[in-house]
Parts: C-alpha cells; sequence; structure tokens
C-alpha cells in the first residue's frame, strides 16, 4: 500500500498550526505564519482547512475558530492540541495485533513488533491512558457495579449535556448497557425508569437503602424507548435535511412536483423530556420550527421573543 508522504506531512503541519494558535493567542496569521517560517497563504488555507475538520463528523465534533488579518481565536479545539491518549481497549487491541505479527517469522521485523509493544505497555502504565489506572478508590463505574450487585441505591452527581448544569439525584440501579461506544446505566428517580451515560455521572455514592427497581420492558433494539415516547411535529428547512442523521427526526416523504427548495419540510420527533425538546428547538431555531405539541411550541416561541427583547 503506497504512503501518502504529502498527506502525512499536511496532517502534520495543521496540527502543528492548530497547537500554536491555540497556545498563543491574539497573533495574526501574518504573525503565526513568520513564527513557523510558513507561507501566509498556506497558513490562510490551512485554517481554512482546519474549520472543515473535526474529530468527526457530527454536532459538536468539529473545529470551531474565528481568523481575520487581525488575529485567530481558537473557539474550541477538539482535544487535538493535547497528546494522544489511548482507551484501554485500544491499546489491548494493538496489543493482540501486535503478539499475533510476532508469531509470523520473516514477514515482519520481530524487533520493532516487541518494541512497539513493550512502548504500548508502559503508556498503559501512565498517565497516556487515564482509563487503565486503578487507584485504591472504586471510582464511578465500580461503585455503580457494586450498587448493581448488591441492589443498592446510589446518589449520583449527574451531568446533562442538554441543560449544560449538573444536580444531584437519587436512583435505583437497573442495569448497564452499551450503545454506539458508550455506556449507558438504566436506573429508576421517583419511580420514573431513565437512562444516565455513565461518564457524565461525576461523583456516585453508595447508599444503604436497598433498590427494588426492575426493568422487565427493556428492548435491546430500542434502548432508549423511544417508540414508546411522544411524538412533535417538526417543519425542518430543506437546507438542514441533515439534521435527521444525528437525530431522531422522520421527515416527510417529499410530494411529487413539491418544490422543496422553498417549502419547509414536515417532520416528526420522538422525545423524552419537554424541557429538552423546547431547548434542542431553540438551538436549531434557524432549522427546525416546533408546530406540535402546542403548547411547547407557544413556549418556544414565548422563550424566543423574551430573548429577543434582552437584546433591545
Amino acid at each position: 500500500m503506497a504512503v501518502d508522504f504529502k498527506r502525512q506531512a499536511r496532517v502534520v503541519r495543521l496540527l502543528n498550526l492548530l497547537a500554536y494558535a491555540s497556545n498563543h493567542p491574539g497573533l495574526t496569521p501574518m504573525e503565526i505564519a513568520r513564527d513557523l517560517g510558513a507561507d501566509p497563504i498556506q497558513v490562510r488555507d490551512d485554517f481554512e482547512l482546519l474549520f472543515l475538520s473535526g474529530v468527526g463528523t457530527g454536532p459538536g465534533e468539529m473545529i470551531d475558530l474565528e481568523y481575520s488579518w487581525k488575529g485567530v481565536d481558537i473557539i474550541d479545539d477538539q482535544g487535538l492540541t493535547t497528546p494522544l491518549r489511548l482507551s484501554p481497549a485500544e491499546a489491548s487491541a494493538l496489543l493482540v495485533l501486535l503478539d499475533s505479527l510476532e508469531t509470523m517469522p520473516g514477514l515482519v521485523d520481530a524487533r520493532a513488533v516487541r518494541s512497539a509493544a513493550a512502548k504500548i505497555r508502559a503508556v498503559t502504565k501512565s498517565q497516556a491512558v487515564g482509563d487503565a489506572e486503578h487507584s485504591d478508590e472504586a471510582g464511578v463505574a465500580g461503585t455503580v457495579a457494586e450498587a448493581l450487585s448488591a441492589k443498592r441505591q446510589l446518589a449520583i452527581t449527574y451531568y446533562s449535556a442538554s441543560s449544560d448544569a449538573t444536580s444531584q439525584r437519587q436512583v435505583e440501579p437497573v442495569s448497564l448497557f452499551h450503545e454506539s461506544g458508550r455506556t449507558y446505566l438504566r436506573a429508576a428517580q421517583d419511580g420514573e425508569l431513565k437512562t444516565f451515560r455513565l461518564d457524565r455521572i461525576r461523583e456516585a455514592m453508595l447508599l444503604d437503602a436497598p433498590s427494588a427497581a426492575t426493568d422487565s420492558d427493556f428492548d435491546p433494539a430500542d434502548p432508549f424507548g423511544l417508540t414508546n415516547r411522544p411524538q412533535a411535529n417538526l417543519l425542518v428547512h430543506p437546507d438542514a435535511t441533515w439534521l435527521a442523521d444525528y437525530w431522531e427526526i422522520e421527515l416527510a416523504p417529499a410530494e411529487t412536483g413539491a418544490d422543496t427548495a422553498a417549502e419547509w419540510i414536515p417532520a416528526t420527533m420522538r422525545y423524552g423530556s419537554e424541557g429538552w425538546l423546547v431547548r434542542f428547538c431553540l438551538s436549531q431555531a434557524d432549522r427546525v420550527r416546533l408546530v406540535a405539541p402546542e403548547h411547547l411550541a407557544r413556549d418556544a416561541k414565548s422563550r424566543a421573543m423574551r430573548a429577543f427583547e434582552a437584546l433591545d
């Protein structure tokens, strides 16, 4: 397989540029080009490419920056200015692959394979793989596992990304499940079954109270129970149909002969929390209009009007 060294060199240059701009706020592109010994036109083109790059393709996974001839402001570097951190699963997969390569004499340099494996093992014992560190404390995952095993309740501090706030909750753990690379806790809070992302539980404390909650209706094909959730009616701008790729939005089929470029597209969306639905529609206000439930549509409009009045 041919190696594209020019592409590799550009990736290295882009990462170096991102890190330098992040660590030297206030510099202009001309000053950055001077310090890095680069062509100013190339620096400009690299910033334009960085703006379209990220660690994924979904919302919140792209690099966010602002630049002009006056200066460069790195708003969100997506962690690409910090040293690479291998997850335990990634480190284990690499070690398994290297062990298999070592059994193929003549095909690879055995010394290079052993050296690479030794470096990865050393990394997994350092701060490069924080998840692989095992302290004397159980940690959140250990406390949750103990609560499930002992059937006891938990007091947790949970971060909600939709409201950007943390809250204290007392829950009755039911089970853990994995979905799209994430681990989730199913637990009852005030008699209602809810789903909590494990990595958003900031603290967990085991309580003496027993946990009697059960979840006999759990469906692995629909782990979040969206089919049983209420449904909202939306209008989606034709230029924003990509939202359906990232959220559970069902777009209505286009009518034959309809001018979809001029018409907002009817859509439906399942939601679990009324507050979340209103916040979602407000965050996508230039792309999404909430039609029903009518009381939530009125709430969203009222909040938007109050925001405009506050700007006066």
